[in-house]
């Protein structure tokens, strides 16, 4: 190569160099590729990025580290988020002491998103988002989209969709710690008793079940195998509680749990409490912090609406598991989060979860856990114990296994039969879009939020209407629809609970 060629060459290289490294100082300036605890996940810290306010001042996200934030993204023309940002610029006015709100504006010119601020007398930080860097690194693929971040920087709480005023205040209750959550508070009244003790559901309606208080013991320091280890005494079509958090996967096989009803565990770091009532066959799951206090939970030896009665640990304050609320005690009105749970069969949720744990049959106590003390119960049309409220119409055999979801006051319950047939339902409950998949791998389905999207079945995939392709779990590529807790239940429970429930029927 002449001398000519090489100094040719290097001016190429040079100015290749510097054309990458321009482009890369104009992006945002986002750390999550190097570091597993950066990301989008609920528990993972929100990945920082740098953009420039209305006025020009750069700002990072890491800047409001100290103080919970809530980052909006919005577009003046998104009629949604017209809606939505006076609700937050109320929510910044009555918390700006304990919290941000950051308004992340979607590719719009300075001077539209400058008007909309001052016509709607915003106050709050307003960054400009132009080139849509932010947008796609936040995986915003609809607007609004908000996360919720806590002081630590760490994501809490996410929604694909507007938001209500209420639902705002109830995210930042959460979000700051003063308050807890609204679902299922309805308008019941706090009342009290003559000896000073707060209720909602008043004590002479909790029955005893037959055992005694921890008659049914908890399983409060768990012992996990691998999935290998559990092949010898786990059977394909057992169900078993499967839950991943924060990228841990756990199965609760139903076998252990019909001995024990609550398992009080730990899942990387957060306290979680896993639920399953025999009677009712609802499993669900919970974080068990109290005002952000972890609390144990066990099993009252009451029922009520033949549920499962759950008491904690540190009050001594009554729980039914379907509502996750306490109704009797010191914690009257207190709700805990629901977290999403899969009742799956054993044969699809470990080809999933290869590296999955299971829960041990090394709990401390001697059951024969292959044996099912209920026998027949779960067939039959018997229930054992009084219900507030009974489908008259007897829509339903009374041990149907439903779905259940609540949406803004409303409740809507889908028979897994239904599910089953029609593997992927478009919905509406309390105004809310949502879409069922079903998974036959589980034998179950989960719910989502569509966020305005139609999905069908097509040669044994899911597809959107533009044509997209969504696994069972969700995900469509770097897409994640928003999961909504579904309540799997028999019939009678559900009705029991909410006697003003909808019924899906299939087409």
């Amino acid at each position: 190569m002449t001398g000519s060629s090489r100094m040719a060459l290097g001016i190429a290289v040079v100015l290749i160099a510097g054309a990458i490294a321009f482009i890369e100082l104009q992006k945002p300036q986002a750390k999550m590729q190097e570091d597993e605890n950066v990301g989008l996940s609920i528990g993972k810290t929100a990945p920082d990025f740098q953009l420039e306010t209305i006025d020009g001042k750069k700002v990072h996200l890491k800047d409001f580290r100290g103080r919970a934030v809530i980052l909006n993204f919005w577009a003046s023309w998104c009629p949604p988020c017209r809606v939505e940002m006076p609700e937050f610029q109320q929510a910044f006015d009555k918390n700006k002491d304990k919290l941000v709100v950051v308004g992340v504006n979607l590719q719009e010119a300075r001077e539209n998103a400058q008007a909309f601020v001052d016509k709607n007398r915003i106050t709050f930080p307003i960054l400009l988002d132009p080139k849509a860097e932010v947008k796609d690194l936040y995986g915003v693929f609809t607007q609004p989209v908000t996360y919720f971040i806590d002081k630590e920087g760490k994501i809490v709480d996410k929604k694909f969709g507007q938001l209500t005023g209420e639902e705002i205040d109830e995210k930042i209750g959460r979000l700051i710690g003063e308050g807890l959550s609204k679902a299922n508070a309805g308008n019941e009244e706090i009342k009290t008793l003559p000896d000073g003790t707060k209720y909602i559901i008043h004590p002479d309606k909790f029955l005893s079940g037959g055992p005694p208080k921890d008659g049914i013991p908890s399983i409060d320091n768990p012992k996990f195998v691998s999935v290998k280890e559990s092949e010898e005494w786990m059977e394909g079509n057992d169900l078993v509680l499967g839950i991943v958090h924060k990228g841990v996967a756990r199965a609760y096989p139903f076998k252990i749990l019909v001995y024990h009803e609550i398992v009080n565990d730990e899942i990387a770091g957060d306290p979680i409490l896993i639920t399953y009532c025999p009677l009712c066959q609802t499993g669900l799951a919970f974080e068990r912090r109290v005002n952000g206090q972890a609390v144990e939970f066990g099993v009252s030896g009451k029922l009520y609406n033949s549920e499962l009665l759950m008491y904690d640990r540190l009050t001594e304050s009554y729980w039914p598991q379907s509502l996750g609320k306490a109704v009797y005690g010191k914690l009257t009105g207190t709700s805990l989060k629901k977290l999403p749970i899969d009742v799956a069969r054993w044969k699809g949720w470990k080809e999933k979860n290869a590296e999955g744990q299971v829960l041990s049959r090394d709990t401390g106590f001697l059951r024969d856990y292959g044996r099912d003390p209920y026998g027949g119960y779960y067939d039959s049309r018997s229930v054992w114990f009084p219900l507030e409220n009974e489908d008259k119409q007897n829509r339903l055999h009374p041990k149907e296994r439903v779905i259940g979801i609540e949406a803004n006051g409303k409740y809507k319950a889908y028979t897994l039969e239904s599910i089953r047939k029609g593997k992927v339902i478009n919905d509406a409950v309390g105004g809310k879009s949502i879409a069922i998949f079903y998974d036959p791998d589980l034998d179950f389905a989960r719910a989502f939020e569509s966020d305005g999207r139609s999905f069908r079945p097509e040669n044994g995939k899911i597809l959107d209407d533009k044509g997209n392709e969504f696994a069972a779990d969700g995900k469509s590529g770097s897409m994640q629809l928003e999961r909504l807790i579904a309540e799997n239940a028999f019939w009678f429970a559900w009705y029991a609970f909410h006697p003003d429930t909808d019924l899906y029927k299939l087409s």
